[in-house]
């Protein structure tokens, strides 16, 4: 099915082989832009970017190495009003006059080499760095921010070349959402939203930092409380769980106050009412989001509230008063919505409940490269299609063996970035806690119960090995024989 990740992933595969693809903005009236890979680019692909472009050939680029190679801002550049942060336009030195489609192509590879220097280029030239905001498309939605953000995701050099592209339909315009869909259709070309990008970022990300976690008594017996911040938005949440999350279906209810969002307990606040009506099902969550003065729900607000229920751990809770964006945005980055689950619930103006499920992934054990052995966590690995809608990452779960038998397993789900950055082929690993046997060839039943990270590329092999056995300590405390 086409989605998100589809589509990024899609993207990510043409970048990082010097295809060019189609960026459309966050709304449907917004420009389209043409991407492709600076470290790779070529005189056909700069060519394809001029001809239906609108001969601007911008380099998206990170601050950092803007700074390095002497890049200062354009005099009157204003962020705020034009949206990008423009630096002095650049061509490479060389026998060219840096306007041809093979000059922009040294200058863009020029700026992608971190060996380059400053001096190798001559002021101005004719191809603009945008330098990206600080903390991409997280920070400005904007199309230098997704660019970059996709090279880094990509595993490549972050720096890419783009374009706005123009319209066929009036020439001088820019192409929008639709005529810009219909172009990459009719060029065989693939194409994504920044949208698209900052979702893809939430999946295979953690923007929310514990604060704090403790368990502390109540009329309804122990509680668990979480403390969240997102790095995203800035926002805070609590959470206040009774009972085991692999329990079941479990209802999860979202409030929001304007006080400090430290985790007090009253039987008579809103709080308290509605933790009350969760410990008569038996188990679940309240979860408290702290509204500040004059804030506005966006995208990235909805993005906050599906991590926070990814990290609750729930596999099955039945959602009460969260918005339908919320609800799609955790559908997005991988928990399955279902809406079969439905309890009533008092407090408030709550929508129609939903809740979520994590099928199970059943797979035959292929042999891998080899890696788990080499780092001592041995894996049985399935070949996973980009098209599953499972979350990358981490998580502590279950695999059925051929015997019916089950034993607890840390299982990973990506495309290893610490060896192969985002471009190798994507499986899930299972490190199968209390078995050795051979399992190669066999039909494995993989269920997954806590997503506990995102996937990380380390520096170094001991800092992955470290992460791996973290994992594994965490899997065994998340999962109970």
């Amino acid at each position: 099915m086409d989605g998100p990740t589809t589509r990024v992933q899609r993207a990510l595969a043409d970048l990082s082989a010097g295809r060019p693809v189609v960026l459309t903005g966050d709304t449907a009236a917004s420009d389209a832009h043409l991407l492709t890979s600076a470290e790779k680019a070529s005189v056909e692909s700069i060519a394809f970017l001029v001809r239906y472009g609108s001969g601007l050939v911008c380099a998206a680029m990170a601050g950092a190495d803007c700074d390095r190679l002497g890049l200062p801002s354009m005099i009157g550049a204003d962020r705020d009003h034009a949206g990008t942060e423009f630096t002095v336009s650049v061509d490479a030195i060389g026998p060219g006059t840096g306007i041809s489609a093979s000059d922009r192509a040294d200058t863009l590879r020029l700026l992608a080499d971190s060996a380059s220097t400053p001096e190798a280029f001559t002021r101005p030239g004719h191809v603009l760095p945008a330098r990206s905001a600080p903390g991409g498309v997280f920070g400005s939605r904007g199309p230098a921010e997704a660019a970059v953000d996709l090279m880094t995701v990509a595993g490549s050099h972050r720096t890419c070349a783009y374009s706005a592209l123009v319209s066929e339909l009036d020439p001088t315009a820019i192409a929008d959402t639709a005529e810009a869909e219909h172009f990459a259709r009719a060029h065989g070309l693939g194409y994504l939203s920044i949208e698209d990008v900052a979702t893809y970022r939430r999946m295979a990300e953690l923007h929310m930092l514990t604060q704090f976690t403790f368990e502390r008594d109540s009329v309804h017996g122990p509680v668990r409380c979480v403390g969240y911040r997102s790095d995203v938005t800035g926002a805070e949440y609590v959470t206040y769980s009774i009972g085991s999350p692999t329990a079941g279906t479990a209802p999860l209810v979202r409030l929001e106050q304007e006080d400090d969002p430290a985790p007090h307990l009253s039987q008579n606040d809103s709080i308290g009412v509605a933790l009350a009506q969760v410990a008569e099902h038996g188990h679940g969550a309240v979860v408290v989001a702290r509204r500040r003065p004059n804030s506005l729900i966006s995208a990235d607000t909805h993005g906050d509230l599906a991590e926070v229920v990814r990290e609750c751990g729930y596999r099955s809770p039945a959602l009460h008063n969260f918005p339908p964006e919320s609800r799609t945005m955790m559908w997005h980055i991988g928990l399955s919505i279902s809406a079969r689950h439905t309890m009533p619930f008092a407090h408030g103006n709550s929508p129609a409940p939903f809740g979520f499920e994590k099928p199970a992934i059943v797979g035959t054990v292929v042999h891998g490269d080899q890696r788990g052995r080499e780092l001592g966590f041995r894996t049985a690995n399935l070949d996973l299609e980009d098209s599953n809608s499972v979350a990358d990452g981490v998580w502590a779960g279950r695999c059925v063996l051929p015997d019916g038998s089950t034993a607890i397993a840390a299982i990973s789900i990506g495309r290893r970035p610490t060896f192969y950055g985002r471009s190798g082929i994507r499986l899930l690993e299972a490190h199968l806690l209390d078995f050795d046997g051979d399992l190669y060839g066999a039909t494995l039943e993989v269920h997954l119960h806590n997503w506990m990270r995102g996937q990380v590329t380390f520096a170094s092999k001991e800092e992955l090995v470290a992460a791996l056995a973290a994992d594994v300590v965490r899997t065994r405390s998340l999962i109970a024989d």
